[in-house]
């Protein structure tokens, strides 16, 4: 036995039904009788009314009980034509012509050679059972003779002996028992068997330690057919040991006898014909265990596949077999353990289905390999890229790679598919997750950003009716200091896995928010210029607040625009990225385009709006700090420009991960808002304290009368070429007439929906108190 260990098996089928198995592996013989089931029976078990009743009577139960061979309903048997008489096998050289007439042939030489190739087969036809329920065929059951399993002693002999039995899985003899593992079995019968020799002589012997009984013939079997249909050697493609549920192949070779000639030969070459096929089984087992033994202790899976869909389970490091045992009846119920088996036959898996235990996956990783080769199937099976998959869908599921081989057989028409496949950590630097060392870092940052964004434009407001306020346009300063704070808002869409929803998020909210901050800054800026931004010649301008909110809406519609068209054609979402560096495997899981055209597009974009906004800065450089705050625009303008720049070129030099870019990000932000906002803010509040102080001064009012006192309403300045001495005078001249705190009557306005006006006469801006 041991000489076997690399066989599962050993058979030879006979084309009239004869079956002789030896089993290495499972340590087991099978054995079948000559001739052909579906035999029609009507007598008692053993009575004369048939001559197959010796057959009919064979059947042992799970426990040892005889029971009638009856076939199942849908169950192949084999039925002669005109008495199984010999006729040209299917194969291409069998059915040539080789008769005396025949003009392929210019010599009797190559005649003869060609009768010499013909092969001679049994004629017979493949049936099934009646579908009955009772499965009869008329008013006569159908029978059939069956395969017995025996028990076999250490010699490979058929035995029942106690204490001298070969076991699977084992080297130590044990006892031959039933299918229901607890009956020994002690049993012989009489009868003129072929196994006594075929000539009617009954002997007593036969079928000793037959614990199973199945209907099987080679007949129907693909191993034989296949090997009858080419005549000639071959390999079968992997399949399923019914007894062990083990993969494996099997080696086919025709089995010949020679008949002498006839008048079909006239040449006088005997006839060759085929009388059956001797096979030998591979178990894959080998493979299996090979594979479990090597990775036990390793984290690396490794499994196999046939290439051809759909893809059938071969082995895995797992131990998992990819079969299972149904019934024939109906595939969706398994078949009873320790039973019956007549009903039942094994079925394949495909790696691809795994994932469900019904399918024979044992473990947990069964299922991530399933997902493992599922997604190489997508993506094409590359052969020297690494693929990456997540054990589940969570967000906090483990992550493994894998990578195929093919390995190819061509002489035994193998083609399987290799994966191997390792769990891998996804690189944190990418993430900023609770827990984390930046998580709170970039909660304080962001937090920190709103808050004091907040904290001002609450203190800008409020003085909102002083006339260094009013001065200010204190509107889109409000606008620009509320647009601050929703862009450091934006930093808390940094934390967090980098999922498609999440990466999608932080693309629309720091760009969004970025041109909300800076349209009113850039439209204030504008305004300003446009007023009195260096011009010489003396002209009617009016822009309202109206009007320059407008010129707020392009800014925020072209950004709008800018989001939406990417968000359909080149959506920000999750990209893996695994890079190997000898045993290192890095996978990063971060937010990325497709391409650098989103990048481009708004550097360009913002970056031509910063521009601008500088540019505008500048040209409104000379203008008094009484009434435009040209040092703040400049200030904020070239702040948001230098730090924007700043961050820019470092997030792309650097490779920290993701996660240092967006904390480097965020305090870009923060530092780029809060000191643009405290540029305009505090000293306006400085200037307000500072009135207050000289109003209780000055008048001996307390600080709440003073700073009613101080409180104006500008509705409109008339300003003709508005340079630094004009304002400067200006400026003098309203503080004069309100140290003297004497009612003025105010004088005609010429503004128009509140903005400034331009008018060819030039004249002091006047105030009037409330």
């Amino acid at each position: 036995m041991s000489a076997f260990r690399n066989l599962d098996s050993v058979l030879v089928g006979l084309d009239d039904g004869m079956f002789v198995g030896h089993g290495y592996a499972s340590k087991i013989a099978n054995y079948r009788e000559p001739g052909e089931s579906g035999y029609p029976v009507g007598g008692p078990v053993g009575g004369d009314t048939s001559s197959m009743d010796k057959h009919y009577g064979s059947c042992v139960n799970a426990t040892g009980h005889g029971v009638p061979c009856i076939m199942n309903p849908g169950a192949p048997y084999v039925e002669c034509i005109d008495g199984c008489s010999l006729v040209r096998c299917p194969d291409e050289k069998s059915q040539r012509d080789c008769s005396p007439t025949s003009a392929e042939f210019e010599s009797d030489a190559e005649r003869t050679e060609c009768e010499a190739q013909v092969k001679w087969c049994r004629q017979y036809v493949r049936k099934t059972a009646p579908s009955d329920a009772d499965g009869t065929a008329g008013d006569r059951k159908l029978g059939f003779i069956p395969r017995s399993t025996n028990c076999i002693d250490a010699t490979g002999v058929v035995s029942q002996t106690p204490g001298q039995i070969m076991k699977k899985g084992t080297d130590e003899p044990g006892s031959c028992y039933y299918a229901d593992g607890t009956t020994p079995v002690q049993r012989t019968l009489s009868g003129p068997y072929a196994y006594c020799g075929d000539k009617g002589e009954v002997c007593n012997d036969t079928f000793v330690g037959a614990m199973v009984s199945r209907d099987y013939d080679p007949r129907w079997r693909s191993w034989y057919n296949d090997t009858r249909t080419i005549q000639r050697p071959n390999w079968s493609p992997p399949y399923l040991f019914f007894a062990t549920l083990s993969m494996g192949i099997t080696y086919s070779e025709p089995i010949y006898s020679t008949q002498e000639g006839d008048e079909e030969s006239p040449s006088g070459v005997g006839r060759t014909v085929f009388d059956g096929v001797v096979a030998v089984d591979y178990a894959f087992d080998n493979i299996t265990n090979f594979l479990v033994e090597n990775y036990l202790n390793s984290s690396t899976t490794v499994a196999v596949a046939e290439e051809a869909e759909p893809h059938y389970m071969i082995a895995s490091s797992t131990g998992s077999r990819g079969a299972t045992k149904v019934r024939i009846s109906d595939e969706t119920l398994p078949c009873p353990v320790g039973g019956d088996s007549s009903d039942c036959k094994a079925v394949r898996t495909s790696i691809l289905d795994m994932a469900e235990p019904s399918a024979g996956g044992s473990t947990a990783l069964d299922g991530v390999i399933a997902r493992a080769f599922a997604k190489q199937k997508d993506e094409g099976f590359p052969d020297a890229d690494l693929v990456s998959v997540k054990a589940d869908d969570s967000a906090s599921s483990s992550a493994y790679i894998s990578q195929t081989r093919l390995f190819e057989i061509p002489e035994a028409d193998l083609s399987w598919r290799i994966i191997i496949m390792s769990p891998t950590e996804v690189s944190a630097a990418d993430t900023i997750l609770r827990g984390d060392s930046l998580f709170g870092f970039l909660i304080g940052i962001a937090l920190l950003g709103f808050v004091v964004c907040l904290a001002l434009l609450y203190h800008f407001c409020k003085h909102r009716t002083n006339r260094t306020i009013v001065t200010s346009d204190w509107r889109f300063t409000s606008a620009f200091i509320l647009g601050c704070s929703l862009l450091n808002t934006a930093s808390f869409s940094f934390l967090g896995p980098n999922t498609d929803s999440l990466c999608m998020l932080r693309m629309w909210l720091v760009h969004f928010f970025f041109a909300l901050a800076l349209s009113p800054l850039l439209v204030k800026t504008y305004r300003m210029m446009k007023l009195v931004g260096g011009r010489t010649v003396q002209r009617r301008v009016t822009i309202s607040h109206f009007k320059a909110a407008l010129y707020t809406l392009p800014i925020i519609l072209t950004q709008t625009l800018i989001l939406t068209i990417f968000s359909i054609v080149d959506p920000s979402r999750q990209v893996e990225l695994i890079e190997t560096n000898g045993a290192d495997v890095t996978h990063q899981l971060i937010c990325a385009h497709d391409t650098n055209a989103f990048l481009i597009t708004e550097l360009v974009y913002e970056g031509g709006l910063v521009f601008m906004g500088c540019v505008l800065a500048f040209k409104t450089r000379h203008l008094k700090g009484g009434f435009g705050e040209a040092k703040q625009l400049i200030i904020a303008m070239y702040n948001i420009a230098l730090v924007g720049s700043v961050v820019l070129i470092v997030i792309n030099v650097m490779d920290n991960g993701q996660a240092a870019r967006r904390t480097l990000i965020a305090v870009g932000i923060l530092w780029g808002t809060v000191f643009s906002c405290c540029a305009f803010v505090v000293p306006r509040l400085l200037r307000v304290r500072e009135d207050i102080r000289r109003s209780i001064a000055s008048t001996g009012a307390d600080s709440t009368t003073a700073a009613s006192a101080s409180r104006v309403r500008v509705s409109g300045l008339r300003i003709s070429g508005l340079q630094s001495s004009n304002v400067s005078s200006s400026a003098t001249s309203v503080a004069k007439k309100n140290s003297r705190a004497t009612e003025v009557k105010a004088a005609p306005m010429e503004a128009e929906e509140d903005g400034f006006v331009d008018n060819e006469q030039q004249r002091e801006p006047v105030a009037s108190e409330e």
